[in-house]
């Protein structure tokens, strides 16, 4: 099909390690490499909206509405990026380099094509969709601001994610790690400058605040591509024949839409969120927004083991060692139930000094303790659903994980927050929505196991 472009030599090593190691060991040590690029991305998410926090309330309000909008641009990143997470790394536990390099090479096509498109639609619409989600006019301006710089670096954004993607599905979990981290501090040494302005520098603001991200995602995109096509040899340089490409992109997104559409789902839920919200004002926006970035970096190991898991899911399976992949698979879910227990209690210890950090407003400093007493508390149940939904998609059931995600967010989630809010204003919004991630979590449970067991005919899944 293709002219190969040679095996890279560490690949071998890592899948031997992969899929003999012992499990324990090998996937603590993966997800702790993993974990030092999530804390850079998490730390970097706070930092970048610190430093905007200290414009103004109104600009803490538009990076509270940017941010799930954002998100939904990056989920259709990750979605591509599961696919061919779930295809090459049981290519490359088959030993099929071959393959790999191709899907490898597809995949990267297709998402540039897709961020063009995507790029385009969000430049004529994205004033409506903060209109709609409740974006006042004193807000809205920023808001203009911010987007028309971070439109032109959308392209760059996605190879960027789709390069993250590609290097933990062989194992490369350093490199992926080094490449999230360089973008942090690519991303955090240049906000001050272009924000602020000190010296030399202009005083952009929120242009400055974008300009930052897609200058940082620029360099990280080139220098990952450099790597896959150079060090790893996965990326051809052929032309392929327009069957084959038809195929591979057809074998692509039969697992990367469903789950494009469960990674939008999150973001999409929090716009709607962000919009119920929005009702009680700009100080509950703004709260809300500070709030997601402390969940973010309260599930940031389950983040971590969530990238780590997939990619080990998926070549054992490849190499035949299913009971190994299930035995790694249950006891994933064991420790993220354990290990959120302790992060909540660690940050109920810390909440006195959280939200006057980022915030002098008592109002928004209500609305961020008000989430963090309630929301964190539900988390192990939430890493249930993470990992079950990105296991799902490597075991070829894309589709049984989206139906999670819409069990969660659409039938639980949401609902029960807007009920809550209605009873007892933000803060029976926030015990509706924990209510629905502890539901959610006890049926993802049962799913699993029912898969795992080869009871899987609970929805039609994928071939």
């Amino acid at each position: 099909m293709t002219i190969s472009p040679g095996k890279s030599t560490r690949s071998t090593e890592r899948t031997r390690r992969i899929t003999s190691e012992p499990i324990g060991p090998l996937l603590t040590r993966l997800t702790g490499t993993m974990i030092m690029g999530v804390i850079a991305m998490m730390t970097l998410g706070i930092v970048d909206t610190w430093f905007i926090s200290l414009l103004g309330t109104n600009q803490l309000a538009a990076i509270g509405f940017i941010i799930p909008v954002y998100m939904i641009f990056v989920s259709i990143a990750l979605g591509i990026g599961m696919g061919i997470s779930s295809i090459t790394s049981r290519l490359v536990g088959e030993a099929r380099h071959d393959a790999a390099a191709r899907y490898v090479t597809d995949a990267q096509i297709l998402a540039l094509l897709l961020s063009v498109i995507i790029a385009v639609l969000v430049a004529l619409s994205f004033k409506s969709i903060f209109s709609a989600m409740g974006a006042t006019d004193q807000v809205l301006p920023y808001i203009s601001e911010y987007m028309y710089v971070l439109i032109l670096g959308l392209p760059v954004i996605m190879i960027a994610v789709i390069c993250g993607n590609t290097f933990r599905a062989i194992g490369a979990m350093k490199t992926s790690a080094s490449m999230s981290t360089l973008m942090a501090l690519m991303n955090l040494a240049l906000d001050p400058l272009l924000i602020f302005g000190p010296g030399p520098f202009p005083e952009m603001g929120m242009k400055g605040a974008a300009l930052a991200s897609v200058i940082a995602a620029t360099t990280v995109a080139a220098v990952a591509v450099y790597i896959l096509a150079v060090r790893e040899k996965l990326l051809l340089f052929t032309l392929p024949r327009l069957r084959h490409i038809r195929e591979n992109w057809e074998e692509l997104l039969q697992i990367g839409v469903p789950a494009m559409l469960a990674n939008m789902m999150t973001p999409f839920a929090a716009a709607i969120m962000t919009a119920m919200i929005a009702g009680f004002g700009a100080e509950a926006v703004a709260g809300f927004g500070v709030g997601a970035r402390i969940e973010t970096i309260c599930l940031m190991v389950v983040f971590a083991l969530s990238a780590t898991l997939p990619m080990f899911i998926g070549q054992n399976l490849g190499a035949g060692k299913g009971e190994r992949a299930r035995q790694a698979l249950f006891g994933c879910l064991k420790f993220g139930i354990v290990f959120q227990v302790a992060v909540y209690l660690l940050l109920l210890a810390f909440s006195p000094w959280i939200a006057p950090a980022f915030s002098a407003d008592a109002e928004v400093i209500r609305v961020i303790n008000t989430f963090i007493y309630i929301l964190p508390l539900t988390y192990g149940a939430h890493s249930v659903v993470i990992l079950v939904m990105v296991s799902l998609n490597v075991m070829r059931r894309p589709r049984l994980g989206l139906f999670l995600i819409i069990i969660r967010l659409i039938a639980l989630y949401l609902p029960l927050a807007y009920i809550g809010g209605l009873i007892w204003g933000i803060t029976g919004m926030f015990a509706g929505a924990a209510t629905g991630n502890i539901i959610a979590g006890i049926i993802a449970y049962r799913v699993i196991k029912k898969v795992c067991a080869g009871e899987d005919s609970l929805l039609p899944v994928t071939a």
